[in-house]
C-alpha cells in the first residue's frame, strides 16, 4: 500500500497544483508570461474562453486520480495475495467467484468452454498456486462512486460511503474524451471553487477507499476464514 499512496499523493500534488492557478483566473484578468534567453518577454493573455478549456481539463485530472488510485489499490490486493502464495481453497468465497469469472472470461470460443473447464478443476482439485491478473476487475473509463463500491463487494472490503460528485465527473470526462462536447462548452459552466468542491469530496472519498483497502490487506480480507 506505500506505493499506492505514494502514487496517490503525488497525483493529488498535481491537482491542487493545478486547481490552485485556475483558482487565480477569479481574481480578474490574468496573463503568461514569458522570458526568452535574450531577455525579451513574450505575454499571452488567459482570455474567458482559455479560462473555460483550463477549467474543463480539470475535470480530466480528477477523473485520472480516481481511476489511477482505484487500479493501484487493487494492484496492492493482488500483490498481497501473490506474496501469500494462495491456493483455491485458501482463498474467501469473493476472491474464488472473482478467480472463476476472471479464467472463464478468458475463453471467448465456446467451443473450449469444456477445456477450460477440466483446466480450473485441475488446478482446483491439484491445489496450485492462483493468479490474479489486474483485469479480474474492468474500470477503464467508466469508474464512479457506485462503481468503486461494486468492487469493493466483489473483494470483500468495506464499502465507501457517499462520493456523488465522482458521477458528474465521470460523465465530463467521457464527454471530452469521446468528443461530445467541446473543453469550452464544458468549462463555462463550472466556476473554480466548483471544481475544488468537487476535489474535497474527491479527496474524502478515496481517502476512505484507501483507509479500507489497507485494513483489509492487514487482516488478509481475501483469505478464508
Amino acid at each position: 500500500m506505500k506505493t499506492t499512496r505514494a502514487e496517490y499523493t503525488k497525483r493529488l500534488n498535481e491537482v491542487t497544483l493545478y486547481f490552485e492557478t485556475i483558482k487565480l483566473l477569479d481574481n480578474g484578468d490574468c496573463s503568461i508570461i514569458c522570458k526568452d534567453i535574450n531577455g525579451g518577454t513574450t505575454e499571452k493573455i488567459i482570455d474567458g474562453e482559455l479560462a473555460k478549456i483550463m477549467k474543463a481539463n480539470g475535470f480530466l485530472l480528477l477523473y485520472n486520480l480516481i481511476e489511477a488510485t482505484i487500479r493501484n489499490s487493487i494492484s496492492a490486493i493482488l500483490n498481497s495475495i501473490s506474496t501469500d502464495k494462495l491456493t483455491f481453497k485458501l482463498l474467501s468465497d469473493n476472491l474464488k467467484k472473482l478467480w472463476i469469472n476472471q479464467e472463464i472470461n478468458k475463453t471467448k470460443d465456446i467451443s473450449k468452454f469444456k477445456e477450460k473447464v477440466s483446466e480450473l478443476s485441475e488446478k482446483i482439485l491439484n491445489d496450485k498456486l492462483l493468479e490474479f491478473s489486474n483485469e479480474c476487475v474492468n474500470i477503464s473509463g467508466n469508474i464512479d462512486a457506485q462503481r468503486i463500491r461494486g468492487i469493493a463487494k466483489k473483494f470483500g472490503y468495506l464499502e465507501p460511503k457517499d462520493g456523488r460528485g465522482l458521477q458528474t465527473i465521470k460523465d465530463k470526462r467521457n464527454q471530452l474524451a469521446h468528443g461530445e462536447f467541446t473543453f469550452s462548452d464544458i468549462g463555462k459552466n463550472y466556476t473554480s471553487n466548483d471544481l475544488i468542491d468537487y476535489k474535497s469530496e474527491v479527496v474524502t472519498f478515496i481517502e476512505n477507499v484507501l483507509n479500507n483497502v489497507e485494513t483489509y490487506i492487514n487482516a488478509k480480507g481475501y483469505k478464508k476464514v
